[in-house]
């Protein structure tokens, strides 16, 4: 089954960059978790240019444009929980208020959850 992700290139608290180590975190946590080769049919690819995009802000305020970086992967349908988990973990690490999941053409808003990625 093919779903992708998207990250935003700045937290949602101050608009900044997020510190390349987050980046590496989930990198390092996407290869753990989802090995491609021999393990099973798990891909992972990274779009390299920024998906732009924009969100709702407060009620009146114009919407609020964004970049984010795109990720697919590819994996047995049995594993979407796994990717929803890292998920919620991605949104505290990356100060999201929800990160956009699409699974097959569904799309999920994943909430933070109560640790990020370690």
């Amino acid at each position: 089954m093919e779903l992708s992700f998207l990250v935003p290139e700045v937290r949602n608290s101050d608009r900044q960059l997020h510190q390349p180590i987050a980046w590496r975190l989930l990198q390092d946590e996407i290869r753990r978790r989802f090995p491609g080769g021999l393990s099973g049919p798990e891909n992972f690819y990274r779009a390299v240019d920024l998906v732009p995009g924009e969100y709702a802000g407060a009620p009146g305020d114009p919407p609020i444009c964004d970049r984010s970086r795109r990720y697919i992967l590819a994996l047995p349908a049995r594993r979407i929980d796994e990717v929803r988990e890292l998920l919620s973990k991605a949104a505290v690490t990356f100060d999201q208020e929800a990160m956009y999941l699409c699974v097959a053409g569904a799309v999920e808003f994943i909430a933070p959850g109560d640790e990020g990625l370690v």
